[in-house]
């Protein structure tokens, strides 16, 4: 999906740079406002596109249930971001920095294998969004605290984003 944002702005970004030389040749004008308002046009949707990205934050090692997630977020229209998670590397945020991912997801999804310890990834608390805990093997029925829901594997992802949109609703 990101790419289709890039592509527009290149589009206007090249209808722009032919209105440029098109105006240092002498062009008439009314040709000059067709590549300007294309330019236009084509800023306009991608800024547009860029604002109603949904992305979300998916949280731990990679895996075969985290690829099923990922497919699933992005079969809904969601832009996934992945980050490896204070298992596999310090979390910044828990020595006191920001997190480097510098776009803000709308939740985080933090995926905890069987036998994981550690305090969970605080993505939620960090950036401000719903955050939701999936335990590989918890068959309970998801239970909310505040902005953070747990929420068991078990069922396969689509348990895990009903949960997710439930947060967001």
């Amino acid at each position: 999906m990101r790419w289709r944002s890039e592509f527009t702005l290149y589009l206007g970004a090249i209808a722009l740079f032919a209105g440029v030389v098109l105006w240092a040749q002498g062009t008439p004008p009314a040709v000059l406002a067709v590549f300007g308002g294309s330019f236009l046009v084509l800023t306009v949707a991608f800024v547009w596109r860029v604002a109603r990205e949904r992305r979300v934050l998916v949280v731990g090692s990679p895996s075969f249930e985290l690829g099923q997630l990922d497919m699933t977020l992005e079969a809904l229209g969601y832009e996934v971001r992945r980050c490896a998670g204070p298992g596999n590397r310090p979390c910044p945020v828990f020595q006191g920095h920001p997190c480097p991912m510098t776009e803000r997801p709308v939740a985080a999804i933090v995926f905890r294998e069987d036998g994981e310890l550690g305090r969970y990834a605080p993505c939620g608390a960090a950036f401000r969004v719903p955050e939701l805990i999936v335990e590989e093997h918890l068959d309970a029925e998801p239970a909310t605290v505040g902005r953070m829901t747990r929420v068991g594997f078990d069922h396969g992802p689509e348990r895990v984003i009903v949960a997710m949109e439930k947060m967001l609703a």
